[in-house]
């Protein structure tokens, strides 16, 4: 009977379960363990969120980047059948901006950008729907001129080959004239810009749209009249950035002339172009790479390309006509535009500056961060200009294909 009793009362004991004690010290090392558990997440939560913000402008250079290459591949394209203008249209007009030796484009904490800190690009085409036309003053014969400031009044007279759609002499090809020349006042926003350039395409000016095209009547035949904005000066072609927003005549320049005629026969061509800047305006602290296309209507967040850019530099190697080959040094100054360029004395003076026919090749470079930190205990500083940040960059070279006309 006794064994019987021992038995069950170590039964009972068995199935009793923890001790307090036991209790106690389990939740001690579950305590533990999950406070050095959730100390390790804490500390890797921003190294894991920094790797993805790190990822996420690299995506974006990246992005950016190869839509550049498409873009730029396709520089001073479109070209007419049965037509030969000789180096139209400027290709590729880089603006740089160089900082002067030991200077600096950024102010404050944090730091503030300004416009200077960044170069730009606009890439020409003319536009393949749109025929070239002859430029004629308001008399049939005559030269138009670019030249008078405000608004100077020219004439576009119409080929006459048949394909076009409209001609001369028949009345009812007059509205068919202005719906095939395809110009657009877009209400006097984005609204087209023209391309000027004589006959052996060594001479070029451009004007914007001031007003919607109309049709005209000179003795027997039709035309189309188009209104563009005067140019700054009477010397040489030369337009404030208000007429010529692409830089394209912006600089003096030995290619640029005011006044084109209908013989020997000049052109007038409506370009397409798309630039590439970086917008400092909307917020100084985060420059955005901006893509602006000619001609249509696009809004803040298709134009957008990258956010958080601290670096947009441009560069071209240049045709050498005494080599018969290109450079093999990058130009990033446009004054230097020389076919031995880096070397700015060499030629005449000005004669190279901002001659854009030369440029066969463009390097671009970009580079980009993640947003800053403004966490007092971050203690991260990278090497390239010590922010609170990381940063990334890549740099591609780019030979449009379409702009070979001197080699």
């Amino acid at each position: 009977m006794r064994n019987m009793q021992s038995e069950k009362s170590r039964s009972v004991r068995k199935d009793a379960g923890f001790t307090l004690v036991e209790l106690l010290v389990a939740a001690v090392i579950f305590t533990i363990i999950s406070a050095a558990s959730f100390s390790l997440l804490a500390q890797h939560q921003p190294i894991f969120n920094q790797q993805q913000n790190l990822a996420e402008v690299n995506i974006a250079l990246r992005n950016a980047v190869a839509q550049m290459e498409i873009d730029l591949g396709n520089a001073g394209a479109n070209y007419y059948s049965g037509l030969n203008i000789p180096n139209y249209p400027v290709g590729v007009v880089i603006t740089n901006n160089p900082v002067a030796s030991g200077g600096d484009c950024r102010t404050g904490t944090p730091l503030v950008y300004s416009t200077n800190c960044f170069d730009q690009m606009s890439i020409i085409t003319a536009d393949i729907n749109t025929p070239p036309t002859t430029p004629s003053g308001s008399t049939a014969g005559s030269c138009a001129s670019t030249a008078s400031a405000g608004n100077s009044t020219a004439y576009l007279a119409p080929t006459a080959t048949p394909t076009t759609g409209y001609g001369s002499g028949v009345a009812g090809l007059a509205a068919a004239a202005a719906a095939a020349l395809n110009y657009k006042y877009n209400g006097g926003t984005n609204p087209d810009q023209l391309l000027f350039v004589n006959n052996d395409g060594s001479k070029y000016t451009t004007a914007k749209l001031t007003l919607a095209t109309t049709t005209a009547t000179i003795g027997v035949n039709y035309y189309v009249k188009v209104t563009y904005g005067g140019t700054d000066t009477t010397t040489h072609g030369l337009n404030t950035t208000t007429n010529d927003p692409y830089g394209m005549t912006t600089k003096p320049n030995t290619l640029l002339a005011d006044s084109f005629c209908s013989s020997p026969m000049d052109y007038v061509l409506r370009i397409v172009p798309i630039t590439y800047s970086v917008d400092v305006t909307t917020d100084p602290s985060n420059p955005t790479l901006m893509r602006q296309v000619a001609g249509i209507t696009q809004s803040t967040s298709q134009k957008q390309l990258a956010t958080q850019i601290i670096g947009f530099k441009l560069g071209a190697a240049l045709f050498n006509s005494t080599t018969d080959q290109e450079t093999t040094v990058y130009c990033f100054d446009a004054k230097a535009y020389d076919p031995n360029c880096p070397s700015i004395a060499v030629g005449t003076a000005g004669a190279w500056t901002y001659n854009y026919t030369f440029v066969r090749s463009v390097m671009v470079s970009l580079i980009g961060r993640t947003k800053p930190v403004t966490d007092p205990t971050y203690k991260f500083r990278n090497t390239f200009d010590s922010g609170a940040y990381e940063i990334q960059g890549v740099s591609v070279v780019v030979n449009p294909r379409n702009m070979s006309m001197n080699d």
